[in-house]
């Protein structure tokens, strides 16, 4: 078959479930949701003032129980094909299916005061919602939880540092992969934070239809509550279109914690080509030089997260605008969204997949530590400052810097500036470290409290969406 997004294809297999969630049928099944949830709560609210007869409980079960099938959505595809406007195709859909269950005397109720944009905004953040909360969080966790494993394991596994490149002081595996889910954490607390907006408003945000419906309901306070029951933090004022300052947050924070993976690829990249660490690769590695076993999903991931990242803050940066009350183009690149998404979530699991199958080579780490004991310079320079010695960095340069040290060689520069120290005498390499082991244990603490939190509000919102009717079907 022709595709056009190799997630569509090459990756499907790794998105299938993804895919599901934020498709163009899953777009339309939201919003007929939201159409149904919002007829459910009108009727509630006009009976109370008379305007209607209250549903009983039965047909309020038929309403609440109207599934979205293919057969729908290819009934839907009809109706836009005809209509040319793909939310009154829906309403359209919906009205269809509430005669086809016995509910004909409400079908005039479908859409009644509300503007395509009312139910498509409460749609779209579901949809990403959805994105978020079901897949790209939970990949997350499972990529922080193997970090911090792989953390606990190097705790104490010492290595050489590199500034600009070059050797210096050192540090251990366990502190470096530390950082990056310390990043990590940083992204997910963050992302968890972000309250998504939602309105219902009319066609230019003065909810002037409503007040035409009837003056007896306080529309602002209901219609507000209808919003924050979807789980939205409700706007306090629109045009027709949401301000899109609460998504341009959510998706930029995505894009730039993809950046934080992307420095974390790359510093496993450069780790496997020094030989740290051994990242596995495919049965294959080059069509004409067989000795080559080449970092392919490492570096698939970095691609990912490079276009999934570059994806979501273009479209933050588009939709922050909208001519007057509101234009049309933002319609086909929010679209995008789960596009950018997807290749983020595909970064993980390939990265994900990477740290479960790395090889972390102790040896070479050590040895090379053995070879470099110029890199204990800080340490001599800041001991005989301490001790006194007034221009101990100067002499230090002189005789440390561009230098590689053997052991011996450092004992002669010991010498040669007069300190008999014995801190210094026995210090070597592998145990120049500091407080390296502490901040890993203390970090990876810091990620087991976010990871609990993080839990408790994916299962919060997931739980949500289920009550709603949106994970059902």
């Amino acid at each position: 078959m022709d595709f056009i997004s190799p997630l569509d294809d090459r990756y499907y297999s790794e998105l299938r479930d993804f895919a599901t969630s934020v498709s163009e049928r899953a777009f339309v099944k939201y919003r007929l949701r939201i159409e149904t949830l919002y007829l459910d709560f009108l009727i509630n609210l006009l009976s109370k003032v008379g305007i209607v007869k209250p549903l009983t409980s039965n047909e309020r079960d038929k309403l609440l129980s109207l599934e979205f099938s293919d057969e729908d959505y290819a009934r839907f595809r009809e109706l836009e094909g005809r209509l040319g406007h793909d939310v009154k195709a829906t309403e359209y859909l919906l009205r269809e299916k509430l005669s086809n269950a016995g509910l004909s005397e409400i079908a005039r109720l479908v859409h009644l005061g509300l503007t395509s944009e009312d139910v498509n905004n409460l749609a779209l953040n579901v949809l990403i919602k959805i994105a978020v909360y079901k897949h790209l969080i939970p990949e997350l966790t499972n990529l922080l939880v193997t970090l911090t494993h792989l953390a606990n394991e190097h705790v104490n596994t010492p290595m050489l540092g590199r500034t600009h490149g070059q050797p210096a002081t050192p540090t251990t595996f366990g502190k470096e992969v530390a950082y990056h889910a310390y990043r990590i954490c940083y992204w997910l607390w963050e992302i968890i934070s972000i309250k998504l907006q939602g309105k219902v408003s009319g066609a230019t945000g003065s909810l002037a239809s409503f007040k035409v419906i009837t003056n007896e309901v306080n529309w602002l306070d209901e219609l507000m509550n209808f919003v924050h029951d979807l789980g939205l933090e409700p706007a306090l004022v629109t045009t027709q279109i949401l301000p899109a300052d609460s998504l341009t947050h959510l998706l930029t924070s995505i894009a730039l914690m993809a950046q934080t993976l992307i420095n974390l690829t790359q510093d496993l990249w450069l780790y496997n080509m020094i030989g740290y660490v051994h990242v596995s690769g495919k049965p294959v590695g080059s069509s004409t030089m067989p000795h080559k076993v080449n970092p392919v999903d490492l570096e698939n991931a970095e691609g990912n997260f490079k276009l999934g990242s570059s994806i979501l803050m273009e479209i933050s940066r588009y939709i922050q605008v909208s001519r007057l009350q509101r234009d049309l183009s933002d319609s086909t690149i929010k679209r995008n969204i789960g596009l950018g998404i997807g290749h983020v979530i595909l970064g993980i699991k390939r990265l994900t997949s990477v740290l479960n199958n790395i090889k972390v080579d102790v040896e070479v780490m050590s040895k090379e530590l053995n070879e470099h004991w110029e890199t204990l310079s800080e340490a001599v320079q800041v001991r005989l400052r301490v001790l006194g010695m007034k221009d101990a960095y100067e002499k230090s340069l002189t005789l440390f810097r561009g230098l590689r040290l053997s052991r011996t060689e450092y004992i002669e520069a010991l010498s040669r500036l007069g300190a008999d120290d014995p801190m210094l005498m026995n210090l070597n390499p592998h145990s120049y470290i500091g407080y390296a082991r502490e901040v890993t244990i203390n970090t990876i603490n810091h990620c087991n409290e976010v990871l609990s939190t993080v839990k408790t509000q994916v299962d919060e919102e997931l739980s949500r969406l289920r009550r709603l009717g949106f994970l059902n079907q």
